[in-house]
């Protein structure tokens, strides 16, 4: 079986195994919503959102460490594991712009978006996700209590809008509804006009996870000395990385893309330690 029909089965499987435990799934509760989204939305939930739970464990200045190890445990695990690979045969925030990102691919062809992804401040813009993780779910939660679940668009997209459509009757806005419309709106946008934008500039769960590619027991490797730079690879990479010149980058999602691009199959996955 071809590696990405691999990876769409698990993306579909998890998406519709991580949705059990939400009402209208008769007879069906795992109690499990993963990737840990569903922390508000999902009441069947005992599991939570990675972010919530670090929110909640400095919320106005004090420090809960269970809150605080909780999440870090589990994306530490996953991390150390597979790397950021999670993002993409996981995430259903990952299965959504694999079909947004048809369209963005022809906007990337454009003279416009050209310019903008080979612009030297491009890779300086990709670090706003660990700027939001430090800014907005640590700072801003220690000073004045948690913001960031309560606009994430991800949230919006996955917790939200199911309860809109299957109990409208028991939606209760609160006063940062209609920040998180609009955004969720940019949100929308962006992930069609950038190919995996919200995971390359935005996702703070990535930025979690984005740093453990450097140890990983499973990541991406190239063979340098054979490749001829034909650049294939990083053409048909998701994340818009140099994949010859990539070493355990930390933007790497572990799609696989570029190991099925490669013309002379010298894009490989490794286990360390093999």
């Amino acid at each position: 079986m071809k590696l990405q029909i691999k990876r769409l089965i698990s993306q579909i499987i998890l998406f519709f195994s991580a949705n059990l435990g939400y009402p209208g799934y008769p007879g069906l509760k795992t109690g499990f919503c993963y990737p840990f989204f569903y922390c508000q939305a999902c009441p069947a939930a005992t599991s939570a959102c990675p972010l919530r739970s670090l929110e909640q464990s400095v919320d106005k200045g004090s420090f809960t460490w269970r809150l605080f190890l909780f999440p870090l445990l589990i994306i530490g695990f996953l991390g150390v594991l597979t790397g950021r690979a999670v993002c993409a045969w996981a995430c259903p925030i990952g299965l959504l712009q694999r079909g947004t990102g048809r369209v963005a691919r022809k906007v990337k062809k454009t003279p416009l978006a050209r310019k903008l992804g080979t612009h030297k401040a491009e890779k300086y813009f990709r670090y706003t996700k660990y700027i939001l993780l430090i800014g907005l779910v640590f700072v801003t939660s220690y000073l004045i209590g948690f913001i960031f679940t309560d606009i994430c668009p991800v949230g919006f997209l996955t917790g939200t809008i199911p309860v809109l459509i299957l109990n409208p009757g028991k939606f209760v806005t609160n006063f940062f509804f209609p920040v998180a419309l609009v955004i969720f709106v940019l949100f929308i946008i962006l992930i069609f006009l950038i190919e995996r934008g919200w995971c390359r500039y935005f996702c703070p769960v990535g930025a979690l996870l984005g740093p453990f590619n450097k140890i990983s027991f499973y990541h991406i490797a190239v063979d340098t000395k054979a490749c001829l730079h034909c650049n294939v690879c990083s053409y048909e990479c998701p994340m818009g990385i140099d994949v010859p010149n990539m070493h355990r980058d930390p933007e790497c999602i572990l799609c696989g893309k570029c190991v099925t691009a490669c013309p002379d199959e010298l894009i490989t996955f490794e286990r360390t330690g093999r």
